[in-house]
């Protein structure tokens, strides 16, 4: 066949074929038509919060206004809820009667005010079953191990292990903290530079969209420091000063009782015997939390409690936590814990001040 010939038939070949894959396209994308006349086409991700999301080929996933909105045609059903149930919707049309949805069944008007959320059947599924999560659900947080070991002219050992985990639904909030660390000096004189741990838990339980009530428990031991056992339980009420997607900051106060327990301390030839000591006392509570996320990868907590001696206020307890968690991959990330604990009362002979920093490369654990 000659080339020039060949050339003819293959250029209007291309050009069908070039025309139908674009039909197919069009055929198997959903089209979103605007009040002033513009037509896109792509997928309809969602209807939230007065916007639809809508995913174009050419471009990044944009917000448009549900209110710009003449028509929306979807070539998979999305989910209506409606207070009578859920709908099937492929289509959705402005005109003057309000919103025509198209159904399975038919064509249905609806008031606009009952058109305002749209959702995948896979996101309705998610979202009916945040509603009432189980306890062992809807977790999401992150832990870190790390040890150093030296062995020659130094001998030490070092461990340190971080854990911070929170689960939020729609009406309330759980979140729990530990952080520990254990250093020893096995040199001709064995001594042990650290051992320290510290954990929390607290529950929020939302009043309204803004206030909160909540219980907390907050428990350490510093065998350096003497201290067996300390116990902060208590409780009060909270504000959400921001909430939004990415930050949260809540204040908060109330009362705890806190118990303390200090083991003997042998006499030494320079030191008298300590006996061993319980105190016990109510506080305020007064504190703070705020979290960040830092891109789509990392995370900010920070969490930080002052508890004034009710019988003497200027014998405190003042207390702070964070961790900045950065994910590397799907299963790991890397982990920074701090935790700071301050007692205006320190036994005899301890400092009244513990500084707790652990980091290395953590696991992300999340149950959905």
């Amino acid at each position: 066949m000659p080339l020039r010939l060949a050339v003819r038939l293959t250029l209007p070949l291309l050009a069908f074929t070039l025309l139908m894959l674009t039909a197919t396209s069009a055929l198997h994308a959903d089209t979103v038509v605007l009040k002033n006349g513009d037509r896109l086409t792509g997928t309809a991700v969602k209807l939230d919060g007065g916007k639809l999301t809508f995913k174009t080929a050419y471009a990044d996933a944009i917000a448009i206004s549900w209110d710009q909105v003449t028509s929306l045609t979807t070539t998979l059903p999305l989910v209506l809820p409606t207070p009578k149930g859920k709908l099937n919707v492929t289509a959705v049309e402005r005109s003057d009667a309000g919103l025509v949805v198209t159904t399975a069944s038919g064509p249905v008007t609806l008031a606009p005010a009952e058109v305002t959320v749209l959702r995948s059947p896979t996101e309705q599924s998610a979202y009916e079953a945040s509603l009432h999560p189980s306890w062992g659900h809807a977790w999401a947080g992150a832990a870190n191990l790390s040890l150093a070991l030296a062995h020659g002219n130094s001998n030490t050992a070092t461990f340190g292990a971080g854990l911070t985990a929170a689960r939020t639904t729609r009406t309330d909030k759980t979140a729990l903290y530990v952080n520990t660390l254990y250093s020893e000096n096995a040199n001709s004189i064995p001594s042990t530079s650290a051992n320290a741990t510290n954990g929390g838990l607290r529950y929020d339980h939302n009043l309204n969209p803004r206030s909160f009530a909540f219980g907390t428990g907050d428990f350490s031991t510093n065998a350096l420091q003497d201290l067996d056992l300390r116990s902060i339980i208590g409780g009060g009420f909270g504000w959400h000063a921001s909430k939004t997607p990415k930050q949260t900051f809540d204040i908060l106060g109330g009362l705890v009782w806190t118990h303390e327990n200090y083991s003997a301390v042998a006499a030494t030839a320079t030191t008298p015997l300590t006996p061993s000591s319980v105190n016990s006392f109510a506080a305020l509570d007064l504190g703070e939390q705020y979290t960040r996320k830092l891109g789509a990868a990392s995370l900010f907590t920070e969490q930080a409690y002052i508890y004034p001696d009710l019988s003497t206020l200027s014998q405190y307890q003042f207390t702070i936590n964070s961790a900045f968690s950065t994910k590397i991959g799907k299963m790991f990330n890397w982990v920074t814990t701090f935790s700071d604990n301050y007692t205006s009362f320190p036994p005899a002979g301890t400092l009244d001040n513990d500084l707790v920093l652990t980091t290395g490369l953590g696991v992300t654990l999340t149950r959905p």
